[in-house]
């Protein structure tokens, strides 16, 4: 039998219910083996009845009686994992699949089906045990009920027979409706006609400016990244403009989070920086908003997406005034940039060089957040699994000390890491060390 993740101890059951969970148990395994046999052997699977804190896997399996609400299992999902749900119960199980056709942030991945428990293999309508089930992918990046911060843009993934998952991500410019809600949720006081003006401007120039780049910055990526790192980074695969030529919408390739085994918090480091020497080092490209949000583990490494906010590091913006102050404005606002004051404010930063980008769309801001995310890799739910981290082991604590080396040098005056190659050579002096 293929395992599932484990799951908290049961409680102490009476006769009929131990038969229900046992009927449950039986009807969820017979799903694993007949319909996700190649998922269990590479994905993170687990029960929807799980406990609360086993975080965000790839698969939730339901079956008669157990948890099976979208809102519940979204939140326990990485981006793209299925939920299952199984019951003998024909119109129980249809009722249920309402919720998730096309709604709470799903799309119907198969619609209902059946499983006969057949040992033998002969089926006898009326004698054979029966169940139906369906399938069901977590298709939004965020729920749709949801204020998102975290996007700007609506991002999902679409059907794409083409691609080895059979789904690419579309990013896409917003309506203007969609523009106006989020802004009147998070400033209720705005005058409504200027929180209108400002919808229709993000839509009509601001978004789509910025698509544009991200998607000229992605080519770029793809002619200067050494081959082996080309992976790491999406790749456009439709694009589709506006009558000024600008980008409202692009398609991209999925990347997916998981991999057979775990990262080593070094590993993640290491992979993580060797990525970004190449950004900086090839292809002249700062990504300016490295959050753990905008990273994804595969089985070829780190990778990082979302380089809406992305420059080139020889652009010069001075003769583009729009842009340029669109650009100060971003530096402004972006998180990066409110952890960098902050950490200056407390003297958490007292390396010049830092300092010196601060407010500013420089490389040095991608290497101050990288060294900071480093040491705090579970603060993204879909890593969790996928990073073994422990905050009191030697690794953590000598790569914390490295973190410290690059954020308040002995000499502030004069860093010791002054570029990314730099501090990839110390992550991987700490990977040997305690690979050792």
């Amino acid at each position: 039998m293929l395992k599932l993740t484990s799951r908290s101890a049961p409680p102490r059951r009476s006769g009929s219910t131990s038969a229900r969970a046992a009927s449950a148990d039986r009807w969820v395994q017979r799903l694993l083996d007949q319909r996700f046999a190649a998922d269990a052997q590479a994905r993170q699977v687990g029960r929807a009845g799980d406990d609360l804190q086993d975080g965000m896997i790839d698969l939730r399996l339901a079956g008669p009686g157990e948890p099976h609400q979208a809102g519940d299992l979204f939140e326990r999902l990485r981006w793209g994992g299925s939920v299952a749900v199984i019951d003998p119960n024909p119109h129980r199980v249809a009722s249920v699949m309402q919720q998730y056709d096309n709604a709470n942030g799903f799309a119907l991945e198969q619609p209902l089906g059946d499983l006969w428990h057949a040992p033998l293999g002969l089926r006898i309508p009326g004698l054979t045990p029966r169940a139906w089930y369906f399938v069901a992918r977590k298709t939004d990046l965020v729920r749709p009920d949801e204020d998102s911060k975290r996007s700007t843009y609506d991002v999902v993934l679409t059907p794409d027979d083409h691609e080895p998952e059979g789904f690419c991500v579309t990013k896409r410019v917003p309506t203007v409706e969609g523009v106006l809600r989020r802004i009147t949720a998070r400033f209720p006081n705005l005058d409504p006609v200027a929180a209108r003006q400002r919808a229709r401007k993000l839509v009509g120039d601001v978004f789509p400016l910025f698509l544009t780049r991200e998607t000229k910055c992605l080519e770029l990526l793809h002619k200067r990244l050494p081959e082996h790192l080309r992976c790491r980074v999406p790749r456009p695969l439709r694009i589709g403009r506006d009558k000024r030529g600008l980008v409202t919408r692009l398609d991209m390739n999925w990347l997916r989070n998981g991999r057979a085994t775990p990262l080593t918090q070094a590993e993640f480091a290491a992979s993580s920086m060797e990525l970004l020497a190449a950004l900086h080092d090839d292809a002249k490209i700062m990504h300016l908003d490295l959050r753990l949000d905008n990273m994804v583990i595969t089985e070829d490494g780190v990778g990082f997406v979302d380089f809406g906010t992305s420059a080139q590091i020889d652009e010069d913006l001075s003769n583009r005034p729009v842009l340029n102050r669109l650009f100060m404005e971003l530096m402004q606002t972006s998180e990066v940039q409110k952890v960098l004051s902050n950490m200056l404010a407390k003297g958490e930063v007292t390396s010049a060089s830092l300092k010196d980008v601060a407010g500013k769309p420089d490389r040095g801001m991608d290497i101050f957040y990288l060294a900071v995310q480093i040491n705090h890799p579970h603060f993204n739910p879909e890593l969790a699994r996928l990073i073994n981290y422990d905050a009191m082991s030697g690794e953590a604590r000598t790569l914390h000390s490295l973190s410290a080396a690059v954020l308040r040098p002995k000499n502030p005056a004069m860093s010791q890491f002054k570029n990314a190659r730099d501090l990839l050579r110390g992550i991987k002096r700490v990977e040997r060390r305690h690979a050792a």
